[in-house]
């Protein structure tokens, strides 16, 4: 659950503490508010663990702590058991006390957290008969919890069914790991992670700053995991990656705002880190971004004025110059008064994956899909689902192409700490639309065969599925395309023989695979004579 928003408080609480208690009390009360304000709760909560065994009944000590353990990892069942505790000392008959109806708010979202959904629903309701009609902010807080709990009842009614893995040590840590990009052919991860090293830089919370990581698939594993040559001080945080594998999309803090940056893969290196010129980048927060498959669209969230409210959903596709266009907001269909965050649109074009803290969340952040029309309306939201989903935050989906396999980032209990990288499988249920086809191309000397195109033609069709160019480096080139069906492969460039070459992609996982990539045979050009 978002922090920001759940600490956010109905009613301004004003303690007036009677510092009639010793100077230690007094002094780790402050020490215990200062990381409250950076909002560094676990340090909080350990200063209110001990204070708990001094004052075991001090009604504002079991407050604050209640509230810490609340918004600090693996704690919830502990803010649970306080919580009831201090609900005892503030009788919600008393109208005129903060304290009665805020302990009684924080108490409802721990039993939500701790899947109580029963007793949550309960303490919303007896808020609600005494909450004043013209607290309209705090009355519409309130509604969205009991929201997000009766959400959450239904969709556990109907669990999804899939197999998760942790994705290994070699890949996760004691720290937070987070925003996973996997490439087409599923063979390199970029990742975001928290983790200490000696480039690490401690921010005002006490936590290191944020860097990129990546891993390479082979032999069957993710082997050790290195840092990107491209972080800078502070933040920085992966967020998408282009169909072609060349350009990396960042999130990067510039001070107030936040901006999308992009680095691009030559010669094997990434390149500088480049700031994406308006209209997509703005005075405003953008976030996060995804590539359509051919690279001319761009999708992303930001919180400039005009959209629904908080963040919301944009794209802009690029003009015949080359230059990013008109920037246009998804729609009432995507974007509500809430956030809406982490866009990724699917190879086949037509469906999008995002978060947000509305639609039928289960709380805060949930998952979703959306499809588009003929006419490129955004719509049919659906929630991907629990266990996927929870009352915590979920965001960050990377499906592959065939949609059966996801990466994803969670807090869950197989973790090494913190939030962990999972690889989610689903059952086959069904053949699927689309397969990565990967292979080789190179001229007669053995170089790769940079200036080729291959065309992709549909033999029963005659449509034409696509156009590709392969790698400048190695002569790899990258095709997605539905199984099952018999293609001819057209290869020209000039001063070489036209290569043309039929194959058919078997359906499911009859197909022999590297990584999870059906490979073609190395393709060697002939001159023309």
């Amino acid at each position: 659950m978002k922090k920001q928003l759940t600490v956010t408080l109905l009613i301004l609480l004003l303690f007036n503490i009677s510092f009639g208690q010793d100077k230690t009390y007094k002094k780790q009360i402050t020490k215990a508010n200062h990381y409250i304000n950076i909002e560094n709760y676990a340090k909080a909560a350990e200063i209110y663990d001990e204070l708990l065994k001094e004052y075991p009944t001090d009604s504002f000590v079991l407050f604050k702590a209640g509230e810490c353990f609340l918004f600090s990892e693996g704690r919830i069942k502990q803010a649970v058991e306080i919580l009831e505790k201090v609900v005892k000392q503030y009788p919600i008959e008393n109208k005129n006390s903060i304290e009665a109806i805020e302990s009684r708010f924080y108490l409802g979202q721990a039993y939500h957290l701790d899947y109580q959904f029963e007793k949550a629903l309960k303490t919303y309701e007896l808020l609600n008969n005494q909450i004043p009609a013209k607290k309209k902010d705090a009355i519409k807080k309130i509604e969205r919890e009991v929201g997000y709990c009766t959400s959450a009842i239904e969709l556990m009614k109907n669990p999804v069914q899939f197999k998760i893995s942790n994705l290994g040590p070699l890949v996760n840590t004691e720290f937070d790991e987070h925003s996973p990009i996997i490439n087409l052919t599923e063979d390199l991860l970029i990742f975001t992670s928290n983790r200490e090293t000696e480039e690490s830089l401690k921010m005002a919370s006490g936590i290191s700053d944020e860097n990129v990581y990546f891993s390479l698939w082979r032999e069957g594993r993710w082997i050790t995991t290195r840092a990107l040559d491209i972080n800078t001080k502070g933040n920085n945080a992966s967020i998408g990656i282009s169909p072609d594998g060349k350009t990396l999309l960042f999130y990067q803090n510039d001070g107030a705002i936040g901006n999308i940056y992009t680095s691009t893969l030559k010669n094997d290196k990434w390149g500088e880190l480049e700031k994406l010129p308006a209209p997509i980048n703005s005075m405003a927060n953008e976030t996060h971004a995804s590539f359509s498959l051919d690279g001319n669209t761009i999708f992303f969230s930001s919180d400039r004025i005009g959209g629904f409210g908080g963040k919301d959903l944009y794209k802009s596709t690029k003009l015949p110059n080359g230059e990013w266009g008109k920037v246009v907001n998804l729609g009432s269909g995507i974007n509500t008064e809430l956030d809406e965050e982490s866009p990724y649109i699917h190879p086949n074009g037509k469906t999008l994956y995002f978060s947000s803290e509305s639609h039928n969340s289960m709380g805060g952040f949930d998952i979703f899909s959306a499809s588009t029309d003929s006419s490129g309306v955004w719509d049919n939201v659906t929630n991907i689902g629990y266990p996927i989903n929870t009352p915590f935050d979920d965001l960050f989906f990377a499906p592959t192409v065939n949609e059966q396999r996801v990466y994803y980032a969670s807090k869950r209990n197989d973790s090494f700490g913190g939030s962990d990288l999972y690889l989610l499988e689903f059952p086959d249920n069904a053949p699927n639309a689309l397969t990565v086809v990967g292979g080789f191309i190179f001229n007669q000397d053995g170089d790769p065969a940079a200036d080729a195109h291959i065309s992709i033609i549909n033999k029963k069709t005659g449509n034409k599925e696509g156009v590709y160019r392969p790698s400048q480096s190695n002569g790899k080139y990258i095709v997605i395309i539905p199984a099952d069906t018999d293609y001819l492969m057209e290869i020209k460039m000039k001063g070489y023989k036209t290569i043309l070459k039929d194959f058919n992609i078997p359906s499911g996982n009859a197909f022999a695979r590297k990584g999870h990539t059906f490979y073609l045979d190395p393709i060697l050009l002939e001159k023309d004579q």
